[in-house]
C-alpha cells in the first residue's frame, strides 16, 4: 500500500485531488479543486480508486 502525504496530489476515480490529512480512523481525506472534499478507505488503495499522481 502506497504512502499517502499531506499536500500530495492524487488521481482518483473523481478526478485529481490533494491529500489533506494523514489517515484518521484509517480514511484519507482529498480534496479538489472546487472544494469538495472526499475519503477513502484502505480498500480503495487496493482497489486503485486512488493512487499517487504521476
Amino acid at each position: 500500500m502506497p504512502l499517502f502525504m499531506r499536500g500530495q496530489k492524487v488521481v482518483t476515480s473523481f478526478g485529481e485531488g490533494t491529500v489533506v490529512n494523514l489517515p484518521v480512523y484509517n480514511r484519507i481525506a482529498v480534496q479538489y479543486e472546487d472544494g469538495t472534499v472526499r475519503f477513502f478507505w484502505p480498500e480503495d488503495v487496493v482497489n486503485g480508486t486512488i493512487r499517487p499522481a504521476s
